[in-house]
């Protein structure tokens, strides 16, 4: 996921306004139905496709595919899209939502706000969660963008959440993970937005937060430092602290951790131990994206136009491929190949073991978002302001 703004002293410099909302905002007493936090039943819910946010999809790569529709609207698309039924739901920098059918692309519903939207939505049962620039979480019906409850936080939010299931002592079981441009990592009720628990770092968080054998929750912040957090208590387990900001989603499996960060560095470490493994150089450019992780390598673009692969265990480089542009898409994981976008319009799809082009995709406009593969249907939103549907001829 890449952000418009970046990790700095002042933490509300980039905030665009408050948001409004016409509608009524009262708290709803229904429970949300729980859900996989994984890609399930062919769905994608939350950034990076589930709670680890390793970004792997769990599939062959699919054959080249064709533009089935596009839909355009007001902002930059910056943010994956999530996908739920025949739904998808994708915000952009005009602060608009839209829920179109995920077969032909028509709006279902759509609901504007005085802010942009930079952070990935999540679904929840019956709820969609979005951040918006105003610094507020807003649940909707996701049948009708109606407001079911909301959260207000002290800046704005460009990160995606993420969800913990079945977790004792919380109404529903389940816990909405949250943070914030204000710097603080928030745990919520997801039936109605009641805070549990909240930890205050020393800078703004700008990436999603993952979470870790059910157990953690694990991010990175402007403050240079990677956190381990207690799920059930928002206490800190570990902290690993770093050589530059850490601005944009960690990837993980297991209690392994990547992420990139402003040193033009990957960082690999053990988030519940607190150790660094390693950490690899290239040129001199910073890593935006969120890396991908597998059981091997770690897959992460940069802002030397190239793909990395990254060997897990040692942190050496594996292979590297070159695109048109800078990289500050994230990839996507596949059985035997990545999708990833880049700056140049494309959209690329490579080989796992050697990096080699197995097909690449023109569009035509700029690639910054997270591609999205769910019901055989790869979804990318454009810096134009398109999102576009890709699949089988």
């Amino acid at each position: 996921m890449r952000f418009l703004s970046f990790c700095g002293v002042f933490a509300g410099a980039f905030v665009l306004g408050s948001c409004g909302s016409d509608e009524s905002s009262e708290v709803s007493d229904e429970s949300v139905s729980v859900v996989e936090t994984v890609v399930s039943e062919g769905d994608w819910l939350m950034a990076r496709g589930g709670g680890g946010l390793s970004g792997q999809v769990g599939e062959v790569l699919p054959s080249k595919p064709v533009v089935r529709w596009t839909f355009k609207s007001v902002g930059a698309m910056v943010s994956e899209v999530v996908v739920f039924g025949d739904r998808v739901a994708v915000g952009d920098t005009g602060g608009v939502l839209s829920v179109l059918n995920l077969e032909s692309g028509e709006l279902v519903w759509k609901r504007t706000f005085e802010a942009g939207i930079e952070a990935a939505p999540a679904v929840v049962g019956d709820l969609i969660l979005v951040g918006c620039d105003d610094g507020v979480l807003y649940a909707l019906e996701a049948e009708s963008g109606e407001v079911r409850w909301q959260v207000e936080t002290d800046d704005k939010i460009s990160a995606g959440v993420n969800v913990a299931y079945d977790v004792e002592g919380i109404e529903g079981g389940v816990l909405v993970i949250l943070n914030g441009y204000d710097g603080v990592c928030r745990a919520l009720q997801a039936t109605d937005g009641a805070e549990v628990w909240s930890f205050v770092s020393e800078g703004p968080i700008n990436g999603t937060p993952a979470v870790v054998d059910g157990s953690w929750v694990v991010f990175g912040g402007c403050d240079q430092s990677l956190y381990c957090l207690d799920l059930k208590s928002g206490e800190r387990v570990r902290m690993i602290e770093g050589e530059a900001p850490i601005v944009s989603t960690v990837g993980t499996i297991g209690s392994f951790v990547a992420w990139g960060d402003h040193a033009n560095r990957v960082v690999g470490g053990d988030a519940v131990s607190g150790e660094v493994l390693w950490v690899y150089r290239d040129r001199n450019f910073p890593f935006m994206g969120a890396p991908a992780v597998d059981d091997l390598r770690v897959y992460i673009g940069g802002r030397d136009k190239k793909i990395h692969a990254i060997d897990r265990a040692t942190g050496e480089l594996v292979w590297k491929f070159r695109t048109g542009s800078r990289v500050e898409s994230s990839p996507i994981l596949f059985e035997d190949g990545l999708v990833c976008g880049s700056s140049d319009g494309r959209l690329y799809a490579l080989g796992l073991e050697k990096g080699e082009e197995r097909w690449l995709l023109d569009l035509g406009e700029s690639l910054v978002a997270a591609p999205v593969f769910a019901r055989g249907v790869f979804l990318i939103g454009s810096e134009a302001g398109t999102l576009f549907a890709l699949g089988a001829e």
